[in-house]
């Protein structure tokens, strides 16, 4: 299990995206919050798995206290999330 941070952004509405700051390319969208986190934690054990196929690193995740202040997610809320390549 491989515990990841992600930035929900509520600023829009619906569809609400959500980002994986460390896995750079890796997002997801949803009608609901619970939608959006639902099909990130898929877009993010995908990502890994292809990571992992291709024999690349898996990016070491940075503290969700360090991204909480990068200016591009001020508008977003943060939760970890449980993947399991």
């Amino acid at each position: 299990m491989i515990l990841q941070p992600v930035a929900i952004d509520l600023s829009e509405g619906s569809p609400y995206s959500v980002y994986f700051p460390n896995l750079p390319g890796c997002n997801a969208i949803g009608n609901s919050v619970e939608e959006a986190l639902e099909n990130a934690k898929e877009a993010a054990t995908d990502h890994i798995e292809i990571l992992i196929n291709d024999r690349e690193d898996i990016p070491s995740s940075v503290n969700i206290t360090e991204l909480m202040l990068l200016h591009e997610y001020k508008k977003c809320v943060w939760a970890l999330v449980e993947i399991f390549p």
